[in-house]
């Protein structure tokens, strides 16, 4: 048994959907002078996004919509990106007019919020928080996988245990050093996040928090 192909660690790719120019180019020049480095698809209606999201050759890493859009046809996008990706983190994008419905976004499994006008390091630290939530994510459940598939493998052939029990506690032992790395990148970017107890669930709680948060601050 090899370790795991952890190569996927550093692709960055997103899917931005935004009917508003000056909102996305607002949204790119700061990604841009963030130095964060980018693949990104653009889609400019519900529609097009969700044929995206089906027919990419790629998978994505991240999904960054306009709060309307993402609760088209009953929040059809944010169903379909969970289905297809469960992994890969939903944000969407508002301002202080669209709170409420924001507010349902989020409750519907968005995991976090950024808020027009656009703060730099606000925006910055919210697609980096989800894009390494994403890889601790997949990371975690391919690591799962893993051991279901072994357990498996001794299930079926119990003789093998002494032949395969070294090269799998390899494989394992990457991925809880490469699991452990991926968090403590995310501790670098929230360390508030350290209060919580369980990895990429404590995340995913803070994250979910402070965009409801957001949310509330917003003013008319």
């Amino acid at each position: 048994m090899t370790g795991p192909d952890l190569s996927h660690v550093t692709s960055s790719r997103l899917l931005i959907v935004e009917h508003n120019f000056s909102l996305l180019e607002s949204l790119i020049h700061t990604f841009v002078h963030g130095g964060l480095d980018l693949d990104y698809d653009l889609c400019s209606s519900h529609d097009y996004a969700v044929t995206k999201l089906f027919h990419s050759p790629q998978p994505y890493q991240l999904i960054i919509s306009n709060v309307h859009l993402a609760g088209t046809d009953d929040f059809l996008l944010l169903k379909h990106n969970r289905t297809l990706q469960p992994f890969v983190p939903f944000v969407v994008t508002a301002c202080a007019s669209e709170k409420d419905f924001a507010r349902r976004v989020l409750e519907q499994g968005a995991f976090d919020l950024i808020t027009y006008p656009l703060e730099d390091e606000q925006t910055l630290s919210t697609v980096r928080l989800a894009l390494w939530q994403g890889k601790l994510r997949d990371l975690i459940a391919r690591k799962e996988a893993a051991l279901d598939k072994y357990h498996q493998h001794l299930a079926d052939f119990p003789h093998s245990r002494e032949e395969m029990e070294d090269s799998f506690n390899r494989t394992l032992s990457a991925f809880e050093k490469t699991i452990f790395s991926v968090y403590q990148s995310i501790l670098q970017i929230e360390q508030s996040a350290v209060s919580f107890s369980d990895l990429a669930t404590r995340v995913e709680y803070y994250a979910k928090k402070r965009a409801l948060e957001r949310v509330e601050a917003l003013v008319n």
